[in-house]
């Protein structure tokens, strides 16, 4: 049984920390700042994180696990060869729902370095998936995913940060085929 004491206060932490990380470039955040904001003393803070990057590193955990959960959720859609845009609607769905954090972590250029850590923890998570479905060897699943994370997400945060003058269904319509095409020819040279 969890004690309320501790969620409310990790609670606390990561609410001042969402508050001060729009505020101030990653380094510039000081513990000292963080638990004025949540209200509590420097000691309690040590308890619950190692560091500022372990509190923040919290929610690439959080993100990546949501991001994972909605790519292989059932029925198993999660096939983006045979269902090309499930991703797409997929991820779509999840920065429209997804709280304002999640899209200022996986779109922030200060911020960037937990994007990647979210990308790599989702490539991770997938791997096994696509080594299974395609029949391929573990180093090509992994470059595979990577590929295919790596590029949607990339993409996402173009298009969310207004770099791309696209509507929706022309981003979409883009996406896929760039991703279909590199994944169908990767495929054809090294599936099992």
């Amino acid at each position: 049984m969890t004690d309320r004491r501790v969620v409310r206060t990790k609670q606390a932490l990561r609410e001042a920390f969402r508050k001060l990380a729009q505020q101030y470039r990653f380094r510039e955040i000081t513990v000292q700042q963080l638990t004025a904001e949540a209200n509590i003393n420097r000691k309690t803070f040590y308890l619950h994180f190692e560091s500022i990057d372990d509190l923040a590193d919290s929610f690439t955990a959080e993100i990546a696990d949501q991001l994972l959960d909605l790519i292989l959720q059932e029925p198993a859609e999660h096939d983006p060869l045979n269902n090309s845009g499930v991703w797409f609607a997929r991820l779509d769905d999840f920065f429209e729902k997804a709280p304002k954090f999640y899209t200022f972590i996986l779109t922030s250029d200060d911020y960037s370095f937990l994007s990647r850590r979210v990308k790599r923890r989702v490539a991770a998570g997938l791997t096994t998936s696509f080594q299974q479905d395609y029949q391929l060897s573990a180093v090509d699943a992994q470059m595979g995913v990577n590929f295919l994370i790596d590029s949607t997400l990339t993409l996402f945060r173009l298009y969310i940060t207004g770099q791309l003058d696209l509507s929706l269904p022309a981003f979409k319509q883009r996406l896929v085929t760039l991703n279909m095409r590199g994944l169908q020819g990767f495929l054809g040279d090294f599936r099992g």
